[in-house]
């Protein structure tokens, strides 16, 4: 071909390209110097892990069931209907799967529908939820799994979460009789490589068995922490992936000899931050600890101030502790609280993270555990997927917000199928905690739950729910987090050369 012709037809091409991008960047983001700002677009495909599903050892299918339930808010919202310029069109799409399988257990096509699937039987790969089209934005998914008697007797949940490279936890302990384990799921096609960083009441614990540890693509790894820190009373677990993704989750529970003393998952806790809030602290009788860990250098100085009913206050003994560097320590919080819903707001001079664990349940006798942690306060509607209900069961949502003016909030809920069934308002007042009891209709034996911000104000909270057979009361514990409805589409600068090869080097025939 005549060169003079390949390089018209080069040029005319690269004329077209940075038409087209012209086209669809405003311009003045094309003038010289001028920064490209990528751009936020609905959701169209997420995938979550819920991270665990398997049975304790001895137990049955009476004994012991994990239900999974996934959907994407019945809120009426319109966000994912519209197709963005440019953007894949897929159909509305919500499976849940088995880890490392194609064919879905349960699958739904509508934004207010559940997909549930149950399990039955003992050595079932953790499970898998995966949306696209119009049910991916803000898909919420979460597991729970009733144990009715053995030694991980409770009620245990969790919620499903994206694959990241950080999470946060605090509050395990791995002495005599107590056991947590961490679960890492790897979702995505290539293996991954995470370190552990463990903390306890005396510092940081530096074991060679925590760092660079493998998880293969599709696929989970386990790592027991009574085997790394055998003695530690107060643990705190940062998971840092320094190769691909994961899905981290940490299960713990206890025994007082032969007794059952609690089971829960410990929810990811926010990094490391000088300003937190923990929701979640349950009214009534019952130990209620409070663990915070200071993960660096220094030494950091915390004050305290709870989110009670009627307001804010500072406890008079409790209000200022100092947390050694690298180190995790504990407030009980009983005798503060005195028997009633509540939050903590953390102030330090340097870092920290925390998380709550509440007791119910006699001292010397059968009980259960929940977990709350250090969160993020709702920038959307927080869905709990499933709540359940009936005889002996019993629900509570707890809301809390450290602004100095009300906020003002909604919860509805929702059956299976996306029926309304019944919602409520709610005030709560400048620095406060309020106490909601979910009172769904007769009949229903599980509900969906969405709660929101109606005047955008900021609010945390958690929904508890327990049952109380005989033997003593089991408790569970979901913390309240607004789903993702968009996706960051990055943009760059168009660059003449790169698209048509130009080297600027010597002897090319273009320069």
């Amino acid at each position: 071909m005549n060169r003079a012709l390949l390089r018209l037809g080069l040029v005319a091409a690269a004329v077209a390209i940075l038409v087209g991008v012209a086209a669809l960047v405003p311009p003045g983001q094309l003038s010289a110097g001028a920064p490209l700002r990528p751009t936020r677009v609905p959701l169209d495909q997420t995938t979550l892990a819920c991270p665990e599903s398997r049975y304790a050892a001895g137990t049955s299918a009476t004994a012991t069931t994990t239900d999974v339930g996934a959907i994407a808010a019945p809120s009426g919202e319109t966000f994912g209907t519209v197709t963005p310029k440019g953007s894949r069109r897929l159909p509305p799409r919500l499976d849940i799967a088995a880890l490392g399988t194609a064919a879905p257990l349960s699958s739904v096509d509508r934004r207010e529908r559940l997909a549930s699937f149950g399990v039955r039987k003992a050595k079932v790969p953790p499970i898998v939820v995966s949306a696209q089209g119009a049910v991916a934005p803000g898909v919420t998914a979460g597991q729970l799994t009733r144990s009715g008697t053995g030694t991980m007797r409770g009620l245990a949940e969790s919620s499903c979460t994206v694959p990241g490279s950080e999470f946060w936890f605090v509050g395990a302990g791995s002495e005599l009789g107590r056991h947590g384990r961490v679960y890492l799921t790897n979702i995505d096609d290539a293996t991954a490589r995470v370190d552990l960083q463990l903390y306890d009441e005396k510092g940081p614990i530096e074991d060679e068995g925590a760092r660079g540890l493998t998880v293969p693509a599709h696929d989970q790894l386990v790592v027991e922490l009574d085997k790394l820190a055998p003695t530690s009373k107060r643990l705190a677990v940062a998971v840092n992936s320094r190769r691909g993704r994961v899905v981290a989750a940490l299960r713990d529970d206890a025994l007082q000899g032969e007794t059952p003393v609690g089971v829960d998952w410990i929810p990811s806790a926010a990094p490391p931050a000088k300003e937190l809030l923990v929701p979640g602290v349950a009214s009534g009788a019952g130990g209620r600890v409070l663990s915070i860990v200071a993960p660096g250098d220094a030494t950091a100085s915390v004050d305290l101030s709870i989110l009670a009913p009627h307001g804010s206050f500072q406890p008079a003994k409790l209000g200022r502790l100092e947390v050694k560097p690298g180190a995790v320590a504990q407030v009980p919080l009983d005798q503060v609280t005195q028997k009633q819903a509540a939050a903590v707001r953390v102030s330090s001079d340097v870092p920290v993270t925390a998380s709550l664990r509440n007791e119910l349940g006699p001292s010397d006798g059968v009980r259960d555990v929940a977990y709350s942690s250090a969160a993020r306060s709702l920038s959307g509607p927080a869905v709990v997927p499933v709540t359940l209900a009936g005889t002996g069961r019993s629900a509570t949502l707890l809301l809390s917000t450290p602004a100095r003016r009300a906020v003002r909030a909604s919860a509805a809920m929702f059956a299976a199928d996306g029926r309304p069934l019944e919602s409520t308002k709610v005030v709560v007042k400048p620095g406060s905690t309020v106490e909601v009891k979910l009172a769904p209709p007769k009949g229903e034996s599980r509900y969906v739950l969405v709660v929101r911000s109606d005047d955008g104000g900021p609010l945390y909270g958690t929904r508890l729910q327990v049952e109380s057979p005989d033997d003593g009361p089991m408790v569970s514990s979901w913390p309240l987090v607004s789903g993702v409805t968009t996706a960051v589409r990055p943009l760059s600068r168009p660059d003449l050369g790169a698209g048509i090869g130009v080297e600027d080097a010597p002897g090319n025939p273009f320069g």
